[in-house]
């Protein structure tokens, strides 16, 4: 469409990378986005349109509340998602919490729609083992000195649950302290480069200087080669290749997909409202686990004279028998290094090193 390549345009000649367009695009982006009307050849063409010209201008449609369509026909038979809004990532670098709402129709035949940026504080983020601490010279020693000074009586089983409890308290302080947070690091291992900088213009520096600057240009690359173990672990991207983390694409899908998966809010049928605080949304998640989970005294199901399958004496055998160490090993030795098994954040790269 002309106004497509009239939008891109003005991007192209604009110095802004913050961008935010809204309003009555007139296409939608897939067939879930329209219902009452087949999608013949033409609206096809329309997609893929919209599509690339998104692709092209560099944008998102960023997470949608409230209603799935905002224009009706007045008989209610066909619906669309013709409105939306669409931002650069640039911009949610700047307002990082921004979500369209789609609020209820009243006489017109399009929805009002509302962009806001809501930041809620869910609380302390769960651990996650992080493989670039087993760079670090000291980790190893760090590791096996907090693992021996934790006393721990029990179970096997037991111990070592509460000996990793007590370790991911530790890291998390080893982290801060020793290990440190590589975007801080960064910016002030480059300031101290451009400060060397700014005095070689002005006079050259003296031998100290110079092996000082190359030892931070050496530190440099220890931090950016940590961003990039970083960024590897968190986009658990199969398609992750060494220099990929350098792309703006790579960067981009890390925070699309955390985007898509956050949680915004929960509708509450009880009192027919949207939910976003986060102490109301936890309290309504635990209400509707703890009625699904409870005890039913007769769910009313009757097994009389029914035949079951019986399992034979060797196949008992197989199943209850112990499992063997080496069985075990090869299981957790064949899984992804980078992956937790459970909820505490230990990788499997952690298991199998220590």
């Amino acid at each position: 469409m002309q106004i497509w390549e009239e939008l891109k345009g003005i991007r192209q000649r604009e110095p802004c990378n913050s961008w935010c367009i809204l309003g009555d695009f007139n296409a939608i982006r897939n067939e879930e986005e329209r219902r009452g009307i087949s999608q013949a050849r033409g609206n096809k063409r329309e997609m893929q349109g919209f599509n690339n010209f998104i692709d092209s201008m560099e944008m998102v449609d960023i997470p949608c509340i409230g209603r799935k369509y905002t224009w009706y026909r007045p008989n209610g038979k066909v619906k669309s998602r013709l409105d939306k809004f669409l931002t650069t990532f640039e911009w949610l670098q700047h307002w990082p919490g921004s979500k369209q709402y789609v609020l209820d129709r009243q006489v017109s035949d399009h929805c009002a729609l509302v962009l806001k940026v809501n930041i809620a504080d869910w609380g302390p983020k769960p651990f996650r083992f992080l493989d670039i601490w087993q760079e670090h010279k000291e980790f190893d020693k760090f590791v096996k000195d907090k693992w021996g000074n934790c006393l721990v009586q029990g179970n096997e089983i037991m111990v070592l649950k509460e000996k990793l409890k007590m370790l991911n308290s530790d890291l998390k302080g080893w982290n801060k302290d020793v290990f440190g947070y590589t975007d801080k690091l960064k910016m002030d291992i480059l300031n101290k480069i451009q400060e060397l900088d700014r005095r070689d213009d002005e006079d050259e520096l003296d031998e100290d200087k110079i092996r000082e600057r190359r030892e931070l240009l050496s530190q440099l690359q220890d931090i950016n080669m940590r961003n990039e173990s970083l960024l590897q672990q968190k986009s658990r991207a199969l398609w992750f290749k060494k220099g990929d983390s350098n792309s703006k694409y790579y960067h981009a899908s890390i925070k699309w997909r955390r985007m898509r998966n956050e949680i915004k809010g929960i509708h509450c049928y009880n009192y027919d409202k949207w939910v976003e605080e986060p102490s109301m949304v936890k309290e309504l998640v635990k209400e509707f686990y703890k009625k699904k989970m409870s005890v039913v005294k007769d769910i009313g199901v009757r097994l009389y004279n029914v035949e079951f399958k019986e399992l034979t004496d060797s196949d008992n055998k197989f199943l209850t028998e112990p499992f063997e160490d080496n069985e075990i090993k090869e299981v957790i030795w064949n899984c992804d290094s980078s992956k937790s098994p459970g909820p505490d954040g230990v990788t499997f790269s952690f298991i199998k090193k220590y």
